[in-house]
């Protein structure tokens, strides 16, 4: 019999957390499963750790020389033998329930193709990252980043196998962005709102040790979704619609103003052209903006005022009250 899912699980040199990570997975509540990991080239003691598991679900391919994260993905789902692919890598840790909880939901969910979880980073910072769980809004939000954990996520094996859908090379660090750019055109999305996977933020991170070829890449992948609604941004858009914080030139104030402008270029564009729905466009746009007024609570009741009197906060229905005390009492006590 067929197993029901592949947990695929890249590693290289990952001897200080693959133990913990490999056993998470097979302390699943699920059984049905193949746990494909492919060693990439370690020469470390990995290939000695995972041979020191003794379960007949656990297949390892090994590359002879290190190959890179995407190569061995791609070669995974090759491989994989599953209905559902479930991505794991050698230092995070799944909870007990993650692939029942994420199988049960896709079962029952037939148009989803691609669901991951809320996460909680362990290591050097302690929070819960929690995501858009609505297909539309994981959509939209794709305009400003991935809008998934890939470590989080489940995929319906048939969804890339018949779009001939693998991850791109060209995109080194933010693959996992691309891809969902365009699967997200052949099927629906979702996040389930459970955190059920301790990623493990620690010194080799990519996003520490890769960080401006994924930011590149990354604004690659956001100007094609913007094109998506025939917008191209001019120099200064773009510059704004990838920070939070006002660049050297601009003060708050001009760099506030500035923002709302393009995100209502962005609303007017995607109205026209019905990429997806308006109103959870709205609420990436609204969320975009108290991002921006948080992170700048610094300059006090002018960062408050500039929100709270901004056209995209009055027009938003659905305020989240406790939020804009919050934000409020940040900018009183000028809290950064």
């Amino acid at each position: 019999m067929s197993p029901k899912a592949t947990v695929l699980m890249p590693v290289y040199n990952g001897e200080k957390y693959l133990s913990e990570a490999i056993k998470s997975i097979l302390n699943q509540t699920f059984k049905n499963f193949e746990f494909l990991i492919i060693d990439d080239g370690s020469t470390d003691k990995t290939a000695d750790i995972i041979k020191s598991f003794n379960d007949p679900r656990i297949k390892i391919e090994t590359n002879e020389n290190n190959r890179g994260l995407i190569y061995s993905l791609n070669k995974g789902i090759g491989l994989a033998q599953g209905e559902y692919i479930a991505r794991m890598d050698a230092d995070d840790i799944s909870l007990p329930e993650r692939l029942e909880k994420q199988i049960d939901f896709m079962d029952a969910n037939q148009t989803i193709g691609v669901c991951g979880t809320f996460v909680k980073n362990i290591g050097d910072k302690n929070f819960v990252g929690e995501y858009y769980t609505q297909h539309n809004q994981i959509k939209a939000g794709l305009f400003f980043n991935s809008s998934l954990a890939h470590p989080s996520v489940i995929i319906r094996k048939s969804i890339l196998q018949n779009n001939n859908l693998l991850y791109d090379e060209k995109f080194k660090h933010a693959e996992d962005y691309e891809l969902w750019a365009r699967a997200i055109e052949l099927t629906d999305f979702a996040n389930l709102p459970k955190m059920l996977l301790y990623y493990r933020g620690h010194e080799k991170n990519i996003s520490k040790t890769n960080n401006e070829t994924q930011k590149n890449n990354a604004k690659i992948i956001k100007l094609k979704q913007l094109k998506k609604i025939s917008l191209e941004p001019a120099e200064h858009e773009f510059i704004i619609h990838n920070s939070i914080l006002p660049p050297d030139n601009l003060n708050f104030c001009d760099f506030f103003d500035q923002a709302a402008d393009w995100f209502d270029k962005i609303n007017e564009a995607n109205a026209k052209f019905n990429y997806t729905d308006n109103d959870s466009l709205k609420k990436i746009i609204y969320d975009r903006l108290l991002l921006i007024a948080s992170a700048n609570a610094k300059h006090g009741l002018t960062v408050w005022k500039n929100f709270y009197n901004s056209s995209i906060y009055k027009n938003n229905l659905n305020k989240n009250w406790q939020t804009i005390i919050k934000l409020f009492v940040k900018c009183l006590l000028k809290i950064n």
